[in-house]
């Protein structure tokens, strides 16, 4: 295909790079393109002239991606886009293990530009560099001043805003571990309040952060500070309400965001948390903020209110909540990739839809959605394209599956339901409805728990999934034959399914054969399963080792070097265990004459645990 621009000069280092992602040459003989900003988004193709419409400078490379794919289809057309909501924005966590690359930060950005994204986050707790503090981000990949300038100025060639990210209160435990933080620190978790130090380490990386973008606002956090005021802070001045020492806090916070000229927005969930019975609980229906708490939020705090679907659809009397507040309120959602080695597409599409929809009711423009790394990154990064896809796709009113999967294709070069089949990875996800939503969460727990203690074996009892995760793989292997670009994903994915096949029939048969003294059965296990998992244990483990250094810097893969080389460990203790039983060496395997207990799969995550009564590796 051949185009010819006549737009803002400013557009043509993106331009380039689409040219060479999406393959048109850009040439005098070919379609006229021209744009007009105003309040319209669309594309109109008539008599070899395009007219791109669009508000805000990333919204032309969306509607510039929509032209490409249709003039495929069409060489006349007309397409509107809503207005509903402000271009989305998109999270990156940079926090939990895996820090991406820059290069892979600027292919994210090029999908993103495509998708119709305006604005990106690095959520960066110690992962961002300050000069004169050595032990901030150490040993953890954190991104140097030059390296953030670059990614601002490759996203700012779409248009796209690039917006620190940081933690200015809860989550620090990562920097708060070493004895340079000592001054610093309430709890594990937590600075401390009311110590000049802390205020002068928050200016000092506010300072440094903002100095690398060109935008004017910063993401403070100030979320989940479950135990503030109860160490260190608790000692030096005894008893004070949680609300008070909050607000006295976000005052001088506030005070040195207004020094950097910054306009912050923060996770709004402390002040909700506080007034609920328990002081915990984001979404009590029943807490109410207090009219003296209320006075004395920041009125130039945007609030942003998160919620990923996990066990309710709360959002609207959630919104209605932040309405009162009189604050400006955004909304942040989550694509599902913090329960193991692939996104769970189910939870997010039906998130995002139930979310988007309580903030057209109530007029929230500004909506974004993260990707969350817990648990040390586990999940592969572009496997996540699928969910920011479709969260753009609702964000610009596209609302049948047939758009959303013609888009996902356009963009990324895969195909809707390959990717969609990576979340099998999950569950079977045979029936509508599930009674609670952690019911549909099986492939991280039976992925990590230990193959002689079994915790979740009662559900493998009731709900055996073998043959589900070897019909996974087959597919997988299927697709990876007929890929080109997304080859090296799927057959990832076979070897993660081949994997989980192995895993769970041996957790199906292990203590049944044992428990009927069916020795035969404990044999095959001890000399075919067992040896066969060990040796698709190193397999996953080398695919994953690829895909990590491929796209991160290299620390904390560690973590995960330590979980497989466990997973493998115990391969040959189980077989050594059933060896000596089958001989005579012993008479008992006492972990398997216990009863397996019936066990949630809720909180599966606890960041660097895995499934045994000792709980980390």
């Amino acid at each position: 295909m051949k185009l010819r621009f006549n737009v803002d000069k400013t557009f043509d280092e993106g331009i380039k790079r689409f040219s060479e992602l999406y393959g048109f040459e850009i040439c005098e003989g070919g379609i006229s393109v021209t744009a007009e900003k105003g309040g319209k988004r669309g594309v109109s193709l008539n008599a070899k002239n395009a007219v791109i419409y669009y508000k805000e400078k990333p919204e032309f490379f969306r509607e510039l991606c929509v032209l490409l794919e249709n003039c495929a289809k069409s060489d006349c057309f007309d397409v509107t886009e809503p207005d509903d909501f402000d271009a989305p924005g998109f999270m990156l966590d940079a926090s939990r293990g895996a820090v991406a690359t820059v290069d892979t930060v600027k292919r994210m950005l090029d999908y993103l530009a495509a998708m119709g994204y305006g604005f990106m986050m690095l959520y960066t707790e110690d992962t961002v560099e300050i000069k004169s503090r050595p032990y901030f981000g150490y040993m953890r990949g954190r991104y140097t001043h030059e390296e953030l300038r670059e990614i601002d100025d490759y996203a700012y060639a779409y248009g796209i805003e690039m917006i620190p990210c940081i933690e200015c209160y809860g989550h620090m435990g990562k920097y708060l571990m070493w004895e340079a933080a000592a001054p610093v620190k309430d709890t594990a978790e937590v600075l401390l309040a009311r110590e000049e130090e802390t205020f002068r380490l928050l200016d000092e990386w506010i300072g440094s952060v903002s100095s690398c973008f060109r935008s004017k606002k910063i993401h403070v956090g100030m979320d989940e500070a479950w135990d503030m005021g109860r160490g260190v802070f608790l000692d030096r001045n005894g008893y004070v309400p949680p609300f008070d020492i909050f607000n006295e806090y976000m005052d001088r916070l506030m005070a040195i965001t207004d020094k950097y000229g910054l306009r912050p927005m923060m996770w709004s969930d402390m002040y909700f948390r506080i007034s609920s019975k328990s002081g915990r609980a984001y979404y009590d229906e029943d807490a109410v903020v207090p009219e003296s708490v209320k006075v004395k939020i920041p009125k130039n705090v945007k609030l942003m209110f998160w919620q990923y679907g996990n066990g309710g659809k709360c959002d609207d009397y959630m919104l209605k909540k932040h309405m009162d507040l009189g604050c400006e309120v955004g909304f942040t959602g989550g694509v599902w990739t913090w329960n193991g080695h692939f996104p769970e597409y189910h939870l997010a599409k039906e998130a995002t839809d139930f979310s988007l929809a309580a903030c057209k009711k109530y007029g929230v423009r500004t909506v974004m959605t993260t990707v969350w790394s817990d648990d040390n990154a586990e999940c592969n990064l572009f496997s996540a394209l699928l969910p920011l896809s479709h969260f753009a796709e609702r964000v610009y009113g596209t609302e049948s599956d047939e758009g959303l999967k013609a888009r996902f294709k356009f963009v990324t070069g895969a195909e809707y339901d390959e990717f969609f089949t990576l979340s099998l990875y999950h569950s079977k996800f045979d029936r509508e409805e599930y009674p609670d939503y952690t019911e549909r969460f099986v492939g991280k727990a039976f992925f990590w728990q230990d193959i002689m203690e079994g915790f979740f074996d009662d559900k493998l009892f009731k709900d055996p999934m073998s043959a589900h995760y070897r019909e996974c793989a087959e597919k997988m292997r299927g697709f990876a034959k007929r890929a080109d670009k997304w080859r090296a994903l799927y057959e990832y994915a076979t070897l993660v399914f081949e994997y989980l096949s192995t895993k769970t029939e041996i957790a199906e048969r292990l203590v049944p054969s044992y428990k009927a003294g069916d020795r035969a059965a404990l044999a095959e296990i001890k000399d075919t399963l067992l040896p066969l998992l060990l040796e698709r244990t190193k397999a996953v483990h080398r695919a994953h080792r690829a895909w990590w250094m491929s796209y991160n810097k290299p620390f904390s893969f560690g973590v995960l070097d330590v979980r497989y080389g466990g997973m493998a460990a115990r391969c040959e203790c189980a077989m050594e265990q059933i060896g000596e039983y089958l001989s005579g060496a012993v008479e008992t395997l006492p972990e398997l004459d216990e009863p397996r207990l019936p066990r949630s799969n809720t909180s599966i995550n606890r960041f660097g645990r895995t499934f045994t009564a000792m709980g980390v590796i």
